[in-house]
């Protein structure tokens, strides 16, 4: 008898689909992230770029998508890590705490991020597909696929339990770094065909610490959606124009701004998903003309900092025109009729740096709407 596919019925979408729309978050220790946290953003460790994640992060989606094996997608992404310095020996700086580890870039880390992405991805579709229905009741364990086996993985090899056991809740594999392990999902008859039998004693852990997480939580966190702003709207804070800043000088709003925000000009900050970007007036400033003022804009500077700080939304837009990738940082407000605002701040990805580019206030819903767009890569949490 033809034995069941690991992945029947698995369409190669669901991979694809839990990979793309996971969120981004920077990461100088893979484990600065809880375990389902990982299955919500995608990261790599001592990437401290998001234009760079952002990069690897599209070429692993694409190969998933086109089926490019390994070396091809190692052989097309290099030119990219090296234009960008992150390839060969690095000295990597953790820009919370100043931290510098010296770590080697080459086809052994790419191996390694390629394989446990895409593993992870290929796992968990597998997961969720092996839970529907009424006859994947039964799931056996197979170890020792590797070329070099972990001894313990591969004695779980036959074993086989109900799929509402416990077990599988941090056993589903892959259970370590470089794991092949894969689950058969069995109906009664075919368990009854097949002379297997459940086993009912219960099972030591194989996970290593790293591993020991549920992959169903991938359908429960991996998709980060847009803020639906017109059911939250009156849940919004009412935000309006405090025109007693037309006495302050552009000089003294851009001081407020930065005490605010609780730094000094120049200074390097770091977002909510641990991008490290210099703030200094070149958000209030173009080709040399303050613009803080311009359409009343600093009617608004309370606002400013929170959106550095606090932002509601973060995307990464590729900009056409302009040839560059840009991060969009989004507060939302209602003003005093209930209409959707937003404070909106931009930056790029410079070769050295993520430079501001501008912060302002928009003014109607339709231009709210129209900015929110391209990769969303990060949501705050619902308001309690």
């Amino acid at each position: 008898m033809k034995l069941p596919s690991f992945a029947a019925g698995l369409a190669p979408k669901d991979a694809i689909e839990y990979l793309r729309n996971k969120g981004y978050k920077l990461s100088f220790d893979y484990n600065e992230m809880s375990k389902d946290a990982h299955h919500k953003a995608f990261t790599v460790a001592k990437v401290m770029r998001l234009d760079l994640l952002s990069d690897i992060h599209n070429s692993i989606t694409d190969a998933m998508q086109n089926g490019t094996r390994f070396e091809d997608w190692k052989k097309a992404l290099i030119p990219t890590l090296e234009k960008k310095g992150w390839w060969g020996q690095q000295n990597i700086i953790n820009p919370k705490t100043g931290e510098v580890k010296e770590i080697t870039v080459n086809s052994t880390r790419l191996n390694t991020i390629f394989k446990t992405n895409t593993r992870v991805a290929m796992s968990t579709a597998r997961y969720e597909q092996q839970m529907q229905g009424e006859h994947n009741i039964y799931w056996e364990y197979i170890g020792g696929l590797s070329e070099h086996p972990r001894m313990d993985h591969k004695r779980k090899t036959g074993i086989t339990l109900l799929r509402t056991d416990p077990w599988w809740q941090t056993n589903y594999p892959p259970n370590a770094w470089g794991c092949h392990c894969k689950v058969r999902a069995w109906s009664a008859k075919q368990l009854e065909r097949q002379g297997k039998k459940l086993n009912t004693e219960p099972q030591e852990d194989i996970a290593t610490k790293d591993w020991a997480y549920n992959p169903g939580a991938g359908n429960r966190v991996s998709k980060i959606a847009k803020l639906d702003l017109d059911k939250s709207l009156k849940a919004l804070p009412t935000i309006m124009p405090k025109t007693s800043y037309s006495a302050y000088s552009d000089e003294a709003l851009k001081k407020k701004f930065y005490d605010d925000l609780g730094v000094k000009s120049g200074a390097m900050y770091v977002d909510k998903v641990g991008d490290p970007m210099v703030v200094d007036d070149n958000l209030f400033t173009a080709s040399g003309f303050g613009k803080i003022t311009k359409k009343d804009r600093h009617f608004y500077v309370d606002a400013f900092a929170n959106v550095l700080s606090n932002p509601d939304e973060i995307y990464l837009e590729w900009d056409t025109k302009a040839g560059r990738l840009v991060k969009k940082m989004f507060s939302y407000y209602q003003d005093e009729k209930g209409r959707k605002r937003a404070v909106m701040a931009i930056f790029e990805y410079l070769p050295d740096k993520t430079q501001g580019v501008s912060i302002y206030y928009i003014d109607t819903d339709k231009s709210v709407e129209s900015r929110r767009k391209d990769k969303l890569i990060y949501v705050k949490e619902p308001r309690k």
